[in-house]
């Protein structure tokens, strides 16, 4: 009698320290990218089981790519990028695998759709207009000044500061053409957070400590238990305190929910203003050293076990 296959997790253009984590958790690793000669590569293909050279950024040929695998137990394709997170949803879809839809991953990665929802179906709403770049300036007043603007597909850390209409009108000149959205500057530290969704249930994971609005470089992240929405054990609340923590915690669940996310991971901008958390961005990514993609993994594939070590470096 054959031995039942080992669960397979698809991975899109990983990082190194993706496909070991996939590994390290019981999977083997079919890595997928469209250059398998591109700098940095060769560490990535020692690591996985399988490699395919195969353009994921082309729906058609991805599904065709894997279209052996449909509707396969324990089997699912993953990205943990804003790209190659709406790829491996659409590539779930079509081959019948697990995994969040392909529009609440759409929705999670655009940051107009997702303000929309999270405006009306949260008390934590921020005035905001769309508009091509030439009404910028009279979007801008509706607004309130000071705001930000940055084109559609940017993301926040991309948003330039308008102080007044004069800003507006040269800021205008100098975007691209198409759609740019404006927000009201949301004014105070921020946080990132890192949460795991699975069947609808957020769970906090990691936090950064607070840090100034106008705050960069690197942020040491505080693990920990998290807020479930189904009443589970807050955990470590790192430096938000327990005032500010649950309302974080809330409401990053709440933006999932808007979203409709189901599965997998996210990272979430939260600012900490004067009447309390509001979102910046979020999307269905990690950052670069995370655990989460370990984690994902082995939820979306129900593994208990680890039964397939990582190779050694």
């Amino acid at each position: 009698m054959n031995p039942p296959p080992t669960p397979l997790a698809v991975l899109l253009n990983p990082r190194v320290q993706t496909v070991r984590a996939a590994r390290e958790v019981g999977a083997r690793t079919h890595m997928v990218g469209p250059d398998l000669t591109a700098p940095g590569m060769s560490r990535v293909l020692a690591e996985a089981d399988q490699v395919l050279e195969a353009d994921w950024r082309s729906y058609r040929r991805l599904t065709a790519a894997l279209s052996h695998l449909a509707g396969a137990r324990q089997t699912a394709v993953f990205g943990f990028e804003r790209a190659t997170a709406l790829a491996a949803a659409r590539a779930n879809f079509a081959l019948r695998l697990p995994g969040s839809s392909p529009l609440s991953v759409a929705v999670l990665s655009d940051a107009l759709a997702l303000r929309e929802r999270v405006n009306e179906l949260t008390c934590a709403s921020v005035r905001f207009e769309a508009c091509e770049r030439e009404r910028l300036p009279k979007a801008a007043c509706q607004v309130g000044f000071p705001c930000t603007v940055r084109p559609r597909g940017a993301t926040a850390d991309e948003a330039v500061l308008l102080r007044g209409v004069i800003d507006a009108e040269v800021v205008a000149d100098r975007m691209p053409e198409g759609e740019v959205i404006v927000e009201e500057y949301l004014d105070g530290p921020r946080v990132l957070v890192e949460a795991h969704s699975h069947h609808g249930t957020h769970t906090v994971v990691a936090t950064t400590p607070p840090l100034p609005t106008s705050g960069s470089g690197p942020r040491e992240r505080v693990r920990g238990g998290g807020e479930r929405r189904d009443g589970g054990c807050l955990g470590d609340l790192g430096d938000l305190g327990e005032d500010v923590a649950p309302a974080v915690h809330r409401l990053v669940a709440d933006t999932l929910d808007a979203a409709d996310y189901a599965f997998g991971p996210s990272l979430t901008t939260v600012a900490l203003t004067a009447y309390g958390p509001r979102l910046v961005a979020s999307g269905p990514c990690t950052v670069p050293d995370s655990t989460l993609p370990g984690v994902a993994v082995a939820a979306l594939l129900e593994l208990r076990t680890p039964a397939h070590r990582a190779q050694a470096s």
